[in-house]
């Protein structure tokens, strides 16, 4: 067995849980009521779509702060697991790891799947376990980047890059909100060699591709 240690395992679960509670919000809503003239009536379409939306906005949140928490862990860490370091400095907190990646910068994007497999590289030797667990999906969740782009930005640039991939998914230059999207049967532009499994909606497939890679880089057990 390699050693991981509680806190990345502890990093996992969290975000386990918040997956799962977004998953489990998104198959509520078709049951979901409001009060209305003393009556209860069930939510508009538009109105569920808007709520997946913010469902998905909490959801590549806690992917990036997943992820940061694991490239912090894993630089302090590295000396005693698996984990192979390529920088010869003794990282003995969680507050040197940080300072040390930021290396100066105001912000560092943990959203882009390329950005991180490039850090990682830098960190870890060959970029594990970063490496082979972002490459798999480097495709879906640089779609997914823009899509949370699009729930929380209105500017021309964001849409530009929404709609370049609704042609992409969908095969059409039809205007689909974001909301209406993950709310739907995932189409046959939508797929994954990662994964292949069937789902009822595009949110759904987008989580499980964050629980697949999330799984990858903080494994139960190491081999």
């Amino acid at each position: 067995m390699v050693f991981v240690s509680p806190e990345l395992a502890r990093i996992r679960t969290r975000f386990e849980h918040i997956l799962n509670d977004q998953e489990d919000f998104i198959l509520s809503l078709p049951y979901v009521c409001k009060k209305q003239d003393d009556k209860s009536v069930f939510l508009r379409i538009t109105q569920r779509e808007r709520l997946c939306e913010i469902a998905f906005v909490i959801l590549f949140t806690a992917w990036e702060q997943f992820l940061e928490s694991a490239f912090e862990i894993s630089v302090v860490d590295a000396r005693l697991s698996s984990i192979k370091s390529r920088h010869n400095v003794l990282v003995v907190d969680l507050g040197t790891a940080h300072d040390l990646i930021r290396g100066g910068q105001r912000y560092v994007d943990w959203a882009d799947p390329n950005t991180v497999r490039t850090r990682a590289k830098v960190f870890f030797k060959n970029g594990e376990p970063f490496e082979s667990a972002l490459s798999a999906v480097s495709g879906d969740v640089t779609k997914m980047r823009i899509i949370r782009n699009r729930c929380v930005h209105f500017s021309q640039h964001a849409d530009e890059q929404y709609q370049k991939i609704i042609r992409e998914i969908v095969g059409s230059g039809r205007r689909i909100s974001p909301g209406k999207l993950l709310f739907n049967s995932p189409p046959d532009g939508l797929s994954s060699a990662s994964n292949t499994e069937t789902y009822e909606t595009v949110f759904q497939f987008y989580a499980a591709v964050l629980a697949t890679a999330s799984a990858q880089i903080v494994p139960e057990k190491r081999k």
